[in-house]
């Protein structure tokens, strides 16, 4: 009787057994699996170190990560400051539930083909933009054949992701209580006391979640790349799942599966450090 009392108070495990078994499907196996070709070569004899050597000496592989890296290093700090200002504003002005809110959650909704004929018409050597920069007599740019390219991507990415960040700034703004800010304003704080004091350490939480969003969604801004530019694009946006996508249509298995371990090692030390940080944060 007391053994079946035991197993009864853990029968609601049960019902995370579907879960488990599905991470372990579609995550767990094919990592491991993805690990064994990068430790092996085409025949499946155990090379050790070798694939990940080729992989980290190659050059179209460290351009891909350079070029990665710098639209990181401007897309994510941008994807945050820019929703967290517009959350700041609409809700220090009353107005969380604005159309403007609507109108910035617009392009997830949209699909991402129409998105890249909307870009393409805008960005297009006869396109809309440099209709204007010739019409005030200036010349033409090729931004998908140049360095400009980099900054149609980084629009792309801003354009529709700042929505959905704006919406969580939002959601994390509402749970402060508003009697720490009228507590504030009797002490005499200022707007960027009250800000630094208040605003930013309870948005603690939503900003490690957009940091990590963000990170996220960089990755995701391959389909746009590929339907704008191919899979050659220009070189300054020859991106991680360019390299990756070529390698896996050259059916390069040890490569591929090297570069993904790569990159997932990195973004697992990131994630890591990122929520080390915010729960150093929040203890103090």
């Amino acid at each position: 009787m007391k053994h079946r009392l035991s197993l009864k108070r853990y029968h609601y495990l049960l019902f995370f057994l579907p879960s488990l078994l599905g991470m372990l499907a579609f995550y767990l196996v094919p990592y491991l699996a993805s690990f064994w070709y990068a430790v092996t070569d085409a025949q499946g004899t155990f090379v050790g170190m070798s694939n990940f050597e080729d992989v980290l000496t190659s050059s179209s592989f460290l351009t891909a990560v350079g070029n990665t890296a710098r639209f990181m290093v401007v897309c994510v700090p941008l994807n945050i400051v820019v929703p967290f200002l517009l959350a700041y504003l609409l809700y220090r002005g009353g107005k969380q539930g604005s159309p403007l809110v609507t109108l910035f959650m617009l392009p997830l909704v949209i699909p991402t083909g129409a998105t890249v004929f909307f870009w393409r018409v805008i960005f297009d050597e006869y396109g809309l933009v440099n209709n204007i920069i010739t019409r005030l007599g200036g010349q033409s740019i090729h931004w998908f054949q140049s360095e400009a390219a980099l900054w149609v991507i980084v629009l792309a990415f801003l354009c529709k992701n700042i929505g959905f960040n704006l919406v969580l700034f939002l959601t994390g703004l509402g749970y402060i209580p508003r009697e720490y800010y009228e507590v504030a304003a009797v002490e005499g704080a200022g707007w960027w006391k009250t800000l630094r004091s208040i605003t930013l350490v309870y948005l603690a939480p939503s900003f490690s979640m957009v940091f990590l969003m963000s990170i996220i969604n960089s990755f995701k801004i391959f389909r746009e790349i590929f339907l704008l530019f191919g899979n050659y694009p220009y070189q300054s946006i020859y991106m991680l799942q360019h390299y990756m996508n070529n390698q896996f249509a050259a059916a390069n298995l040890q490569k591929l599966s090297a570069a993904s371990t790569v990159v997932s090692l990195i973004i697992a030390v990131v994630v890591f450090l990122l929520l080390r940080g915010q729960k150093r944060l929040t203890k103090a």
